[in-house]
């Protein structure tokens, strides 16, 4: 059940270096998320770049996303002083050793839906690149990715792996350039592996019960009670 894995997820501020998926378990994990979603018109307007174990890769990415903080930082409230600290959250990314990329993609529709828009005269939109990027489609391709995000965590601990995600990150494609390959700024980053630290493990008890999740009252309203 996917209260069974779930439910214990933490997020991981170390991975294990020494106990690592093979490639063949990613792709697995992979092929077991991607047939648990589904896509708008089965656009899948997005593309996941699989990234394996690459210590000096892993640091760089990992360097991208505190540089990004830092400027969030500085942007706001001016240079860093002697406050400033790395962000933990973020450690999981220089020990990962899977590391996906996910990204918007242009699309193709498929057969079905490439004649059902011609014979109606309507453009598909998710062929158009400038549509992709920079349209309203992103919000949209946003959420597709992070339903796919959670069906690969549950694939991955079902088979006793983890997995931790990051949205803090440079947001234009050009501060990408150490990546070739990514051709749209990247939307979410998601690590696989084995954890060996969790974020809880480095809060005092204090910290513990001051970083709660809101009441689920807070976010559900039930408008019509049935």
């Amino acid at each position: 059940m996917i209260e069974d894995s779930l439910k214990n997820r933490a997020h991981v501020v170390d991975y294990d270096p020494d106990v690592i998926p093979t490639a063949d378990e990613v792709k697995e994990i992979l092929e077991t998320g991607y047939s648990l979603v589904t896509s708008k018109q089965k656009g899948y307007p997005y593309q996941c770049y699989v990234l394996g174990p690459n210590s000096r890769r892993s640091h760089l990415i990992w360097r991208l996303a505190e540089g990004d903080k830092i400027r969030i930082d500085e942007e706001a409230l001016g240079p860093s002083d002697d406050r400033y600290r790395e962000n933990p959250g973020l450690f999981h990314m220089r020990s990962a050793p899977w590391t996906l990329i996910f990204t918007p993609r242009v699309a193709p529709a498929n057969p079905f839906h490439r004649r059902a828009f011609d014979s109606t005269n309507s453009k598909w939109q998710l062929d158009d690149a400038d549509y992709v990027d920079f349209s309203g489609q992103r919000e949209s391709t946003a959420i597709e990715i992070g339903m796919l995000a959670k069906t690969i965590t549950g694939a991955a601990m079902d088979r006793g792996w983890e997995c931790s995600y990051n949205i803090c990150f440079p947001g234009r494609v050009e501060e990408w350039s150490a990546f070739p390959f990514i051709n749209f700024a990247p939307f979410l980053i998601q690590t696989i592996g084995k954890g060996k630290k969790y974020k809880w493990e480095t809060l005092t008890p204090e910290e513990s019960v001051m970083d709660t999740d809101p009441p689920f009252e807070t976010l559900f309203h039930f408008v019509d009670k049935g």
